[in-house]
C-alpha cells in the first residue's frame, strides 16, 4: 500500500513535468531507494506500471536504484533523481 501512493505521487509529479515540457511521454525516470528505507525496486515497478496507464509516464523507463549506505541523511527516503522527457507535442 505503501508502494502504491509514493508511485501515485510519482506519476502526478511527471504528469506535471510532462506538462511543464509540453511532452507527450516521458522517457526515462531515474528513481533512487536509501537503504533503509523498506520500499522495494521490484514493488515500485510494478506499481508504476499499473499506475502510469493511461499518462505522460506510461512506457517510460524507469531507473531505479537503491543505496548501500545506512548513515546517507536520506537513507530512509525515495528520491525522484530525473525525469527525461519526449519530444514536444
Amino acid at each position: 500500500m505503501h508502494e502504491a501512493k509514493l508511485v501515485g505521487d510519482l506519476v502526478s509529479e511527471v504528469e506535471k513535468v510532462a506538462l511543464a515540457n509540453a511532452a507527450a511521454h516521458v522517457e526515462r525516470i531515474r528513481i533512487e531507494i536509501g537503504a533503509l528505507s523498506h520500499v522495494t525496486p521490484e514493488a515500485l515497478k510494478g506499481h508504476f506500471e499499473i499506475l502510469a496507464q493511461g499518462s505522460p509516464a506510461q512506457g517510460a523507463h524507469l531507473d531505479v536504484t537503491k543505496s548501500d549506505d545506512h548513515t546517507a541523511e536520506d537513507a530512509f527516503d525515495v528520491r525522484l533523481v530525473s525525469i527525461v522527457v519526449g519530444k514536444a507535442r
